[in-house]
């Protein structure tokens, strides 16, 4: 009769140590994948602005020249800045891309890691065309985080006043 509710006794005991260790990796590992998840989320958009040089290049030819681009973000922010003439990348992460506070090139992006908390990676487009923003100059566009891709029309307008390109982006 003892020997029977020792087994069940020895059943929980051998469940809550399993737990616990299943638990216990979880804590350890979780922190790892999250900042390889980070990691990947920061490659992707690393690619998705090469996509938006690409297509800046490919307007840039001549004036009249459109491109719409199709643009799918899952973290973080798409900024277009006409006053600065720069596209940026902001994502917040537990992955430090680079060294906190150093810039970095990858291409024509580049790239700077800010440690607050965790970290802020700042994916930066600089270009020597005029950005303009539904044809004005002044003002941001911001793209966040969306279910669906934003459709962004990139457009060159022809040459401004001091004989620079310029390149408009509108949403479509």
């Amino acid at each position: 009769m003892n020997k029977r509710g020792q087994v069940w006794i020895e059943t929980v005991i051998y469940t809550l140590i399993g737990l616990t260790v299943v638990g216990l990796v979880l804590a350890g590992a979780l922190p790892k994948i999250n900042a390889k998840k980070d990691e990947v989320m920061i490659d992707e958009s690393i690619e998705a602005l090469r996509h938006i040089d690409d297509k800046i290049y490919e307007v840039s030819r001549a004036a009249g020249n459109r491109r719409v681009v199709n643009l799918e973000i899952r973290k973080g922010a798409l900024i277009i800045d006409p006053d600065e003439n720069v596209v940026s990348w902001v994502l917040d992460s537990s992955f430090a891309y680079s060294e906190p506070g150093v810039e970095i090139s990858s291409g024509n992006i580049n790239v700077t890691t800010t440690e607050k908390g965790d970290y802020e990676v700042r994916l930066e487009l600089g270009s020597s065309s005029n950005l303009t923003l539904d044809g004005g100059d002044s003002g941001e566009m911001r793209f966040d985080v969306a279910p669906i891709p934003y459709r962004l029309v990139i457009e060159n307008l022809g040459l401004d006043t001091s004989s620079n390109k310029v390149i408009d982006f509108r949403e479509a």
